[in-house]
């Protein structure tokens, strides 16, 4: 990380007064930002190695993590949408000894360490932060991430992103994701440019608030940001029903943490919205490929980034290079080519991912069905929050979570080409607001969604013609 902070102090030193970080009428200077690092990391070396972060989105959240960084420090982030029990499980299981920001768990706390101030400083090696992601279970494992994997990311994706010092990054998501902490904060900081933190864009991910996403792209005309697939659903809804028009700004809006309908995308882009989607996941530090500028195709996630390599091993997609995990918390160490679980093809040299293969539904008949390629059908509807395809017994149902009243007539289109054996035979309209059902990055969990489709009240899809599969 030395490169990094090295790019810290210049900005400090050639460009003190201009703003670094910005929430609402806070400004955080690159003199500020770099004098308030170095000040809480030279307190917290004094601390004891692990420590939790759950802060706001916003400048102090910004001051933690790179002063934890900087020092060295085993660092926690705590999602703040994960429940109670999950994130008691967070601080058991990574032996956090010390708080900044959250609620009392009856730990320390070092909050008032954010106001220190002091001078560059060397950075102390050893530093690793511990993802936890929601994953399919209640009590998912640490993702182990250290130096050398976030330094093989930002040199990677700041070529492939072409990140200068005239960019602005607004930034919507939870800093406690890894992909956010990458694109939100680390490459602004290497390349000087500006972050703009827009927390209040996070209605529209845990359910939608209607023109809050079209009208804060208006008021801050950033040039890039980081969407989550239910964002850019929540845009397109705001631009359909009369909000402002996507800023003329914006050269890259990144999609990530979850698949996207291409034509979802394609609308995106016909609205004026830069779209790029992009395929990784915490294991490999977020980013395994992405679409470029001259060089985006619908459908697919891009190419692979500069660094690391990739290849298709029965399917699966295997992940090899510097950016991929030390391993999993209490774990082995992690395998040199790392098995992501995701099926996967290449076209034409861009990747093209298919599905979980732990999510692969096999029919009564034997057929293959990735549930992703049908419900991306649906969320490419902006009425749509999230779609779930689950066999229930021996039967497809699908499992749709509208965010306004909709009709079968309305749902047929989405289906229409489908092959028979793909075609649901029911369907169930649920409450997008059901507990746990649409998880952070928009995806559905199948074992809620399996328990909502059977009890709620199902309709039976017309039978459909039947095509060649």
């Amino acid at each position: 990380m030395k490169q990094f902070f090295d790019r810290l102090w210049h900005h400090a030193g050639a460009r003190p007064d201009e703003t670094a970080f910005q929430y609402g009428d806070t400004c955080l200077s690159w003199s500020g930002l770099a004098s308030r690092v170095a000040g809480a990391a030279a307190a917290l070396a004094q601390e004891p190695d692990t420590i939790g972060l759950a802060l706001p989105n916003g400048p102090d959240y910004v001051v933690a993590d790179l002063a934890a960084t900087l020092a060295g420090k085993r660092l926690v982030p705590i999602p703040h949408f994960f429940a109670a029990g999950q994130i008691a499980h967070i601080i058991q299981d990574s032996g956090i000894e010390v708080m900044i920001g959250g609620a009392d768990q009856g730990l320390p706390r070092l909050d008032g360490l954010l106001t220190h101030s002091g001078d560059a400083c060397p950075v102390v090696a050893g530093h690793r932060r511990i993802i936890y992601t929601s994953g399919s279970s209640g009590h998912p494992k640490g993702v182990i991430i250290g130096a050398a994997q976030i330094s093989a990311s930002i040199k990677a994706l700041s070529k492939a992103v072409e990140t200068s010092q005239q960019d602005v990054y607004l930034s919507v998501l939870p800093a406690a994701q890894l992909l956010e902490q990458i694109c939100g904060m680390f490459l602004p900081v290497m390349a000087g440019a500006r972050t703009i933190f827009a927390p209040e864009a996070m209605a529209a991910l845990f359910g939608h608030a209607p023109g809050v996403m079209a009208q804060v792209f208006a008021n801050h005309r950033p040039t890039m940001s980081l969407l989550a697939p239910k964002l850019l659903t929540a845009w397109l809804t705001d631009l359909q029903q009369g909000g402002p028009a996507a800023p003329d700004t914006l050269r890259f809006v990144a999609m990530g943490g979850a698949p996207v309908s291409p034509d979802l995308l394609r609308q995106a882009i016909v609205a004026g919205i830069p779209v790029y989607e992009g395929y990784g996941l915490s294991e490999a530090c977020s980013v395994v490929a992405l679409n470029r500028v001259g060089d985006n195709e619908p459908g697919t996630v891009g190419r692979i980034l500069d660094g690391l390599n990739v290849d298709i091993d029965d399917g699966e997609i295997v992940v090899s290079g510097p950016t991929v995990m030390a391993g999993y918390l209490h774990h082995d160490p992690a395998p040199t080519r790392w098995r992501t679980g995701d099926l996967g093809h290449f076209e034409n040299g861009r990747l093209v991912v298919e599905g979980r293969k732990d999510n692969l539904i096999v029919t009564a008949a034997g057929r293959n069905i990735n549930p992703e390629w049908i419900e991306r059908k649906l969320v490419a509807d902006p009425r749509i929050a999230c779609s779930a395809l689950v066999l229930d017994g021996a039967e497809l149902t699908l499992v749709v979570a509208p965010m306004v009243p909709i009709s079968m007539d309305q749902l047929l289109p989405h289906l229409a080409g489908l092959p028979a054996y793909a075609r649901p035979g029911r369907v169930v309209l649920v409450d997008p607001r059901s507990s746990g059902l649409i998880r952070p990055a928009g995806t559905p969990d199948r074992n809620i969604a399996l328990k909502l489709a059977r009890t709620g009240p199902a309709q039976l899809l017309p039978a459909g013609k039947e095509v060649a599969a």
